[in-house]
């Protein structure tokens, strides 16, 4: 036996399981925060659900393999953030019109109001545009930039090596089919409806594929707003996306305005962040619209903490907006430490080659 009681065996392969968590740790963040900031913080998985293998199997399958793939992907294609939303808008559909069905069920409890609101030709157009949405942002973007700004160092480099890549989406794919049979299994939306996702899907992926990364390049050297400025509009953006959410639809007879509203808002909130954000010198920036973008939880946690009792939610949204105090800190002026530019887009490591351990 060895000191402390600890086989060699044993203590031999807890030493590789820490030196594999350190080499990978930019990963297990990116995989933590993609089934964090949708699921955890909104309370559609309570956190006390944690200890059921299954549905964290299903968690990491969906949001884990999703939010890898997808910034694996854009930095293989080498077009940034142009790749990145449509991939995360292909994602949304994949879970919520494929795999949940929240898009086509008109009696879904996950989609509410909206299940029935704008219902038309078996689709829930509404929620369908507000959940994609949803999933594009806080699901797949928001986590690869948050991992950006915790490990800078990573930036440019892929996570995965090509068979990681199709492992990933192998993952995916598994949790998809596995979602259609086991989420409301009496439930079938028909051939025609299920072709008609899976082709839109088709054509966000190309889309993706194709899209040119200076079509979201920032157009400035460096920003040309305050890292306050960033803040309201995440605060605004947030605040938007609730708004024609939850109250838009209950206020307007026509699901077209409700729509166009939400993707209006979406398409004013990107083009601005790409005239204003900068090309370098803007990860305080970052940080503070990261904070505006987030800041809709607040009041929404404090309805599920005590609507649904999951007092864990609080605690997990303090420990998200510490985070982010931290990184605010280290990303002060007199703080920041010299980094190369965002790597969205940037040059990927040569097929097949993980990049460097943070």
């Amino acid at each position: 036996m060895c000191s402390g009681g600890v086989p060699p065996q044993a203590r031999s392969r807890l030493d590789r399981l820490r030196s594999w968590a350190h080499e990978n740790r930019a990963q297990l963040t990116l995989v933590t925060l993609a089934v964090t900031i949708p699921e955890l913080l909104t309370g559609s998985t309570p956190v006390w659900n944690l200890i059921n293998p299954v549905a964290v199997l299903g968690l990491l399958g969906f949001y884990g393999a999703g939010s890898l793939l997808i910034r694996d992907l854009a930095l293989r294609w080498k077009n940034g953030w142009a790749g990145v939303l449509p991939l995360g808008i292909a994602y949304g559909i994949a879970e919520e019109g494929i795999a949940t069905k929240t898009m086509v069920y008109p009696h879904s409890s996950a989609a509410g109001y909206l299940a029935t609101y704008g219902h038309f030709l078996g689709v829930s157009w509404v929620f369908a545009v507000v959940i994609a949405l949803f999933h594009a942002l806080f699901s797949i973007a928001l986590p690869i930039l948050l991992v950006e700004l915790l490990y800078p160092e990573t930036r440019g480099h892929r996570f995965l090596t090509d068979r990681g890549l199709l492992w990933a989406l192998g993952a995916l794919t598994f949790a998809v089919i596995w979602g259609f049979f086991g989420f409301v299994p009496n439930y079938f939306e028909g051939y025609l409806i299920l072709g008609f996702l899976l082709g839109v899907m088709a054509l966000f992926v190309i889309a993706a594929r194709f899209a040119k990364g200076d079509w979201l390049y920032p157009r400035s050297l460096l920003p040309r707003r305050s890292p306050r400025w960033f803040l309201g509009l995440g605060i605004a953006f947030g605040s938007a996306w609730l708004l024609f959410y939850l109250v838009a639809p209950h206020l307007l007879s026509f699901p077209l305005l409700v729509i166009a509203g939400e993707l209006g808002s979406a398409l004013v909130a990107l083009f601005l962040v790409v005239r204003e954000a900068g090309r370098s010198g803007n990860s305080l920036h970052k940080v503070y619209f990261a904070f505006g973008l987030l800041s809709w939880l607040v009041p929404w946690d404090f309805v599920v903490t005590f609507a649904l009792q999951d007092y864990l939610v609080g605690a997990v949204l303090a420990a998200a907006f510490l985070v982010l105090f931290r990184l605010r800190k280290r990303y002060l002026p007199s703080s920041q430490p010299a980094f190369p530019p965002s790597p969205m887009p940037a040059p990927t490591a040569p097929a097949g080659a993980s990049g460097p351990s943070p």
